[in-house]
């Protein structure tokens, strides 16, 4: 199996895999004040790294037919860059990598990768088509990144690695919420399929992702105000601002229920999360 490795970062969305490695290490540093060794920096990535690459597969795997219909030839399933039997060895092939060097940090750790990679599969079998179900998995997959951190180099649980990750998902929900109405023809085609817009509209659900966006902003303020490692602190203060700049824009634009914005909003919320990393980040570093 010989794949183009641009087609396989597009199959995979390994920017997202990259931000989870960066979440691990935050939440590492938190506990321990200072980087791991390189060695364990680099084992407890494999686990998010990879697992990350099996979900996003496995995902494109069961919506090849949805993603035809939808003319997305961006997808490489749907392009013909990547087979569909291709797309399943490398969900396969992440899983095994991902779990398999879980169980060389700890229990805990192993427990933890084994769980979300389960669910990864359930979430891209059924769970997406369950409304706000599959959204609160996928929001609990931009939290855990930092508890996995966490339990990788301690056995109990950070008050601040809890409140960042808190921050985290409801972040993630709102995303992922707003991402249904983006969605909501696509999903329709889909049998069985139930999403939140399809359940109670498309407004009501952007007015609910609006109100997550607005409250994962505020709660940012939480770190500034009550956590030692970021209390008056400047370094994580400009970044988290930009951070909730951007939020704020995408909930107060995403009422118009635009398509061509809640396409833009999927990217400029990226944007948001990663100075939201470079926050917690810069944060606990100086």
């Amino acid at each position: 199996m010989v794949v183009n490795l641009e087609s396989f970062a597009r199959l995979t969305r390994i920017e997202h895999a990259l931000m989870l490695c960066a979440a691990v290490l935050i939440g590492e540093f938190i506990v321990l004040g200072s980087f791991p060794s390189l060695l364990f920096a680099i084992l407890t990535f494999i686990p998010p790294f990879f697992i990350e690459i099996s979900a996003f597969a496995i995902n494109d795997f069961f919506d090849v037919e949805t993603d035809r219909k939808n003319g997305r030839m961006d997808r490489p399933l749907v392009s013909g860059e990547i087979t569909t039997q291709e797309a399943l060895a490398i969900s396969v092939g992440g899983f095994l990598v991902g779990v398999g060097a879980a169980w060389f940090i700890n229990p805990t750790c192993f427990l933890i990768s084994l769980i979300f990679g389960v669910l990864a599969f359930l979430y891209s079998y059924k769970l997406k088509d369950v409304a706000l179900v599959g959204n609160t998995y996928v929001a609990f997959t931009m939290a855990i990144p930092f508890i996995f951190g966490n339990m990788a180099v301690f056995t109990s649980l950070s008050p601040s690695v809890a409140t960042l990750a808190l921050i985290a998902f409801v972040t993630g929900l709102g995303r992922e919420v707003m991402g249904t109405v983006r969605d909501i023809e696509g999903d329709q085609l889909r049998p069985g399929a139930l999403t939140l817009p399809m359940l109670i509209g498309t407004r009501i659900t952007l007015v609910y992702a609006s109100m997550l966006y607005v409250l994962a902003a505020l709660m940012s303020l939480l770190p500034f105000l009550t956590i030692s490692e970021y209390k008056n602190d400047l370094n994580y203060l400009i970044p988290a601002i930009i951070c909730d700049a951007i939020l704020i824009y995408i909930a107060a634009r995403a009422l118009s229920n635009s398509k061509e914005f809640l396409e833009q909003a999927r990217k400029l919320s990226l944007l948001g999360m990663v100075f939201g990393l470079i926050a917690f980040f810069l944060g606990a570093y100086y």
